[in-house]
């Protein structure tokens, strides 16, 4: 029996089938250049830490509620000052028997009003403005990448000068971070350092003005004569008592972080950084005060103590420094300010952990 050689049909290959009107169509589209760089796309948010979000505002809850309580504790001091406190008291009646305050009436509860206004501007310009976060395009000053090595932060995988510390909440490294406070509901770093203090210290003269009003109030009711006038109604007695315990609580609380904060800026080393051991090239005295609230106009590296401005006690007064020293006090650059960069230098390119290529210059070390 003669056996015919029938060829073997190969299983991966496969049988091309007659074009299509859709496969005519798709094959006459020009394919696009496999050589062409892919465009990063950005999530940009209203409100948010991440470097391109529109508005600096901390999201997180425990931050938002103490926030809001901040604002409720401030209103109600407004409240029992001038609803409660002062018309009982500094008032005087008319011929057709109005009620109307007398000047000192008016002038303490204007007074007590704008010093809560004041610590409510600060709170908010201390929760919204940014505490000085590295963006992600920062590089090392050139003058450093000879004798530093480049320190690259481990969560953020972007430069990490000296003394920037990376917040967990935030999820940023934050330009000489202090703390994050749940009550500003943001980190104290060198961009709102100055907001934080005045927002402390315009609610303790807020608790000490209310305490100096209450006392003022039960030394008026000692007296015989008006004394029984003074316990007329329960509920403006208990708003009062409510308003002392909120006035003793935060005033001492408030009196705490004052002196805490004046060390911190007097000796210009932050909290985190003392813990960690931390302590950089000494700097000169005046350094801390001009860092918090900014060196001033004719201000330049190496200016001694600045005196006193009007415009520390405002949070309306953006801290500003020189352009001449800026890049020094942040501790970073960006790389559209490398104008003295050597141009024969040539980078190393590395990849990032996510994959995205970058280029470093330097030794590098994960912090």
């Amino acid at each position: 029996m003669q056996r015919r050689n029938i060829p073997q049909s190969n299983p991966l290959i496969r049988p091309t089938p007659p074009p299509s009107s859709s496969t005519a169509s798709l094959s006459s589209i020009p394919q696009s250049n496999n050589n062409a760089l892919p465009v990063a796309s950005v999530v940009r948010n209203n409100c948010g830490t991440q470097p391109f979000d529109k508005n600096w505002l901390n999201v997180d809850c425990c931050g938002l509620v103490c926030a809001v309580m901040t604002y409720f504790l401030h209103g109600f001091g407004c409240y029992v000052v001038c609803f409660v406190l002062i018309p009982s008291w500094m008032k005087y009646e008319r011929e057709d028997g109005v009620q109307k305050l007398t000047f000192w009436g008016i002038f303490h509860s204007i007074g007590f009003c704008l010093v809560a206004a004041m610590a409510i501007i600060s709170h908010l310009k201390a929760m919204c403005t940014d505490p000085g976060a590295v963006p992600p395009d920062a590089e090392p000053i050139p003058n450093d990448l000879d004798t530093k090595k480049k320190r690259l932060c481990r969560r953020c995988n972007s430069f990490k000068p000296d003394r920037a510390h990376h917040c967990s909440i935030c999820k940023r490294c934050i330009i000489k971070m202090d703390h994050h406070c749940p009550w500003v509901n943001n980190c104290v770093g060198i961009g709102n350092h100055k907001y934080f203090l005045l927002f402390i210290l315009y609610t303790f003269f807020s608790c000490a003005y209310s305490m100096f009003l209450v006392v003022l109030r039960f030394g008026h009711c000692m007296n015989i004569r008006t004394s029984a006038h003074c316990l007329d109604n329960p509920a403006s007695l208990l708003s009062i008592i409510a308003l002392t315990v909120e006035s003793v609580l935060f005033g001492l609380f408030t009196l705490c972080m004052m002196a805490d904060q004046w060390d911190v800026v007097l000796t210009n080393v932050t909290h985190i950084d003392r813990l960690k051991g931390d302590i950089f090239e000494e700097s000169a005295d005046s350094a801390g005060v001009n860092e918090v609230f900014g060196i001033g106009v004719g201000g330049g590296k190496g200016k001694r103590w600045a005196n006193f401005r009007t415009d520390w006690l405002s949070p309306f007064t953006k801290v500003c420094f020189p352009v001449s020293v800026e890049d020094d006090i942040m501790g970073f650059c960006r790389p559209c300010g490398f104008s003295t960069r050597n141009e024969e230098e040539e980078d190393d390119p590395v990849v990032s952990s996510d994959g995205s290529p970058r280029t470093i210059t330097g030794n590098e070390e994960i912090v």
